[in-house]
């Protein structure tokens, strides 16, 4: 007998979900990070859920935990809140096991897919940019901030300059990306530029020659990896 899973409401879900934790710096900058890194985060979630049957209970939970190892980042709290509303107003469609069940076996191939075009712009940007000490001044000066003030403005200037560089540098580079992901490809540059903020610390060693990204894989083999999967029959509700 088939399953019925309420997809659309997850799909959606993910997207949200993905986007506060990479936000947060809590989904792995390198794309061969080992599975378990990919989806720690989602589990806790998912495990908060189940344990309580309680959305609210469990996010709160959850809220608390990412928030604590994600220091510094309490101006993601509006996206947090957001999302834990949304979640809210979608209750019912997450305490149900057929749908957890779905999210927790196609969960790698949902990050996988989410992060892929997001961490081949962030990275060409940076290859595009190593060692160029204008770029790596305003990444370093985020870094080194030791106060709010500081801090805001200094991800006000970087942010500044993604606005205007981030395409204009790497649009070359990318044109088959652009070309795979064109129905996102907007929501896809504007979560480049946040990863870049968001990582960095990491994005700071890249461009100072310290850290090498792994090379992302083609974009074919990507797709057809990230393709979401799931064990078993079901059918869309």
């Amino acid at each position: 007998m088939a399953v019925k899973i309420d997809r659309e409401v997850i799909d959606e879900f993910c997207q949200r979900l993905f986007r506060v934790l990479d936000s947060l710096g809590l989904l792995p900058r390198t794309l061969l990070a080992k599975p378990n890194e990919f989806e720690k985060y989602p589990r806790l979630l998912f495990g908060s859920i189940r344990r309580y049957n309680d959305v609210d209970a469990g996010f709160k939970e959850w809220e608390s935990r990412i928030l604590r190892e994600a220091a510094g980042k309490n101006e993601c709290y509006p996206d947090i809140e957001g999302l834990r509303q949304w979640m809210l107003a979608h209750s019912e469609k997450f305490v149900r096991k057929a749908n957890l069940q779905h999210l927790s076996t196609s969960l790698y191939a949902r990050l996988f897919q989410y992060l892929y075009p997001r961490r081949v712009l962030a990275n060409a940007y940076c290859l595009k940019h190593r060692g160029e000490p204008a770029v790596l001044g305003k990444f370093k000066r985020l870094v080194n901030a030791q106060d709010l003030e500081t801090r805001q403005d200094a991800q006000a200037d970087l942010e500044a300059l993604l606005d205007t560089d981030l395409l204009q540098s790497v649009d070359p580079l990318v044109s088959n990306l652009k070309t795979v992901y064109a129905n996102e490809w907007e929501t896809v540059v504007d979560d480049a530029k946040k990863s870049l903020i968001a990582g960095a610390h990491y994005y700071c060693k890249v461009l100072s020659g310290t850290e090498k990204p792994v090379p992302a894989e083609p974009e074919a083999e990507a797709e057809q990896q990230a393709e979401p999967h799931d064990n078993g029959k079901e059918e869309e509700e």
